[in-house]
């Protein structure tokens, strides 16, 4: 193989997803080898020509800048721009981003809804805001905003608020709420929130209590020996 050929054909083998695209893998080395196709399933069709993986390649490349941006600037786009977006992405020709897209699109149906619950004084506006992130963003971001919420929330009226926030939403937005369930089902339990729980201070006073006195005694216990 020239130079040329060889780097396309790199490119477009190491975009392939295998768990997805094994069949086109093997296809693109045929092809790209000029070997016999040996697969008795061919009708006489040939699948993808190193072209069209090159197409494809591309395809998937725009498909992963199209969510980054989306992703990004979710809130700052305008109906037409967020919509526009969300349809120019085929999550068949992209499973690996499915879930994601699927994430976007209704989390843009609920867009306005962020804007009501920040309207309304009976919401945690601090738990709105890391909602919204937190369902838009990629994962590791995502994770990490959830985690940063949970660490502030360092007093009763805190965990109160955010505990019945997370009751209204599961009530009023119940597709919001599916798409963070185990993050806001925490939240409803006042104890799980916060940087540390009362009870694991009272365990650790214990401990400590119960080790200091042991070491007391094991001094008392030399002493007593000599």
């Amino acid at each position: 193989m020239s130079d040329s050929p060889a780097k396309t054909y790199l490119r477009s083998m190491l975009d392939i997803n295998p768990v997805w695209q094994s069949a086109s893998a093997l296809q693109l080395r045929r092809k790209t080898l000029r070997m016999p196709n040996h697969d008795r399933r061919q009708t006489g069709v040939d699948s993808d020509s190193v072209d069209d993986m090159v197409a494809k390649h591309q395809n998937r490349a725009k498909a992963r800048e199209t969510v980054s941006h989306l992703q990004q600037q979710f809130f700052h786009l305008s109906d037409e721009e967020l919509s526009t977006g969300l349809a120019s992405l085929n999550a068949d020709e992209v499973p690996e981003l499915a879930p994601t897209i699927r994430r976007l699109q209704i989390a843009a149906s609920e867009r306005n809804s962020f804007v009501t619950m920040l309207a309304d004084k009976k919401f945690d506006r601090e738990l709105v805001i890391a909602l919204g992130k937190s369902v838009v963003l990629p994962q590791s971001d995502a994770g990490y905003v959830r985690e940063k919420f949970i660490q502030n929330l360092t007093t009763k009226n805190s965990r109160k608020r955010a505990r019945e926030t997370s009751l209204k939403i599961q009530k009023a937005y119940p597709d919001l709420f599916a798409l963070e369930r185990d993050w806001l089902t925490t939240l409803q339990n006042s104890k799980a929130s916060g940087p540390m729980k009362s009870g694991g201070a009272s365990l650790l006073n214990y401990r400590v209590l119960f080790f200091g006195t042991l070491i007391a005694y094991q001094i008392a216990k030399i002493f007593l020996m000599d």
